[in-house]
């Protein structure tokens, strides 16, 4: 009233070849997961700098066009414009450093 199990037994050779091929699986895998996590990376970094560039523009707008809250908007942006190159880009705009902000540019 039993069943017949069959198993066929593999040689050497060919688990070794089950294994190498299970190895080059692995690897194609985790080379297309490091290629996704690399692609993650780049648009996370895009769009931090897309949110950068929109908020530099919002923020260049409302001075423009409420220029009674320059002195108030460069007390919060100055401080945080520590790069003398990036102090320097300043040059021009409503934000541009002063001597009483830590140097002119």
């Amino acid at each position: 009233m039993g069943f017949a199990v069959t198993e066929k037994k593999l040689t050497t050779t060919e688990l070794e070849a089950r294994i190498s091929a299970a190895r080059e699986r692995e690897k194609r895998a985790r080379n297309a997961a490091a290629r996704l996590q690399r692609q993650l990376v780049t648009v996370d970094r895009k769009l931090a700098a897309q949110q950068k560039i929109v908020l530099g523009a919002a923020l260049l707008r409302l001075a423009q066009a409420s220029p009674e809250r320059v002195d108030g908007l460069r007390r919060l942006v100055l401080p945080h414009v520590a790069r003398p190159g990036d102090r320097a880009c300043l040059a021009g705009t409503p934000f541009a450093p002063g001597e009483n902000d830590g140097g002119a540019a």
